[in-house]
């Protein structure tokens, strides 16, 4: 069996289907001189294409569209993000991160309007790390409309540690079908993220599920809007898409420390209409307004059992919504 065929079996074949190509991302120092020296023993393949890269966006510009491509990003890779960003828009590709806590792939984020692009359609990534590293970061990740299947989970979005470096928006949604799961969420707990992920038009059928979600999500963290939330609507939703259907929103845990009043699920507002099903969601807050806060705007969704405590000296729980019936 060839060193290919060696480090494919240890995915399946939802994962990596046949005919497709696996393609290995590393530091510099890994591919040509380093202990591991992946250059020599990965060289180009049958077909004469180079395998291993040193940055992800040169594996993704070597992938071969709705091929189902797998570009594998090695442990302790580390990467900046500057103004210009990068465009991950290659059909069918799934950028997949191993490793875990330090080792865990990484995008560093240095310039405020950093984002990277999905412009393709069927495109996964897992596994990474992004981090926010200057003041008011534009965004992670942006789904751009007139595209599908967009899939993202089993990731980490958060902030350097440093005073107000966070992400405006962490994750941006304007393509249906799309699921986001598994992931982790954290922003700065005084002066954080305005919008958790932020959904656009044209995001039918998606789905939003299993995540967990700490900080302060607020104007405070994102003066350009005037929606926040862990779960929200974009600020500037997209005025072609006037109705999103069979969005389900589910499972997610939200740990907000914002002391003022905060609503972390939006789905109202924005000139839009969002249909579908709010269920079993939890939300802890530090909330201490004399007055209570809704922990949840549910626009035309459903809610099912969904539950909020907070931290005001009146009430110690508050269940948001427990019944079959819109508030």
């Amino acid at each position: 069996m060839s060193r290919w065929g060696a480090i494919s079996k240890s995915l399946d074949m939802n994962t990596l289907p046949p005919g497709a190509k696996l393609f290995l991302v590393s530091d510099s120092d890994d591919t040509t001189v380093g202990p591991v020296n992946l250059g020599a023993e990965f060289p180009v393949d049958k077909d004469g294409v180079a395998r291993v890269y040193t940055t992800i966006q040169a594996a993704v510009n070597a992938a071969t569209a709705n091929r189902g491509d797998v570009i594998l990003v090695l442990p302790g890779y580390s990467q900046n993000v500057g103004a210009t960003g990068d465009s991950w828009n290659k059909a069918g590709v799934t950028i997949m991160g191993i490793g875990y806590d330090t080792a865990q792939p990484t995008l560093n984020y240095n310039s405020a309007t950093g984002t990277i692009d999905v412009g393709a359609s069927n495109v996964r990534v897992t596994g990474m790390k992004f981090v926010a590293s200057a003041d008011s970061t534009a965004r992670c990740i942006d789904a751009d409309s007139g595209f599908s299947g967009f899939r993202f989970d089993n990731n980490l979005v958060t902030w350097s540690g440093t005073n107000k470096h966070d992400f405006r928006v962490m994750l941006r949604l304007s393509q249906k079908n799309a699921i986001i799961e598994d992931n982790r969420f954290i922003t700065e707990d005084t002066c954080g993220t305005g919008r958790g992920i932020a959904i656009n038009g044209y995001c039918d059928n998606l789905i939003i599920r299993r995540n967990y979600f700490y900080g302060m999500y607020d104007t405070l963290g994102d003066t350009s809007g005037n929606i926040a939330g862990a779960i929200a609507l974009d600020s500037a939703y997209d005025s072609g898409d006037t109705d999103l259907f069979n969005a389900d929103i589910s499972e997610n845990v939200i740990v907000s420390t914002d002391t003022g009043s905060a609503t972390e699920i939006v789905l109202a507002g924005g000139g839009t209409t969002v249909k579908g099903i709010v269920r079993e969601n939890k939300i802890v807050s530090f909330d201490t307004a004399q007055v209570d806060t809704v922990g949840i705007l549910y626009g035309a969704c459903i809610p099912m059992r969904n539950l909020m405590i907070n931290g005001d000296s009146d009430t110690t729980l508050k269940v948001v919504e427990w019944s079959l019936q819109a508030p």
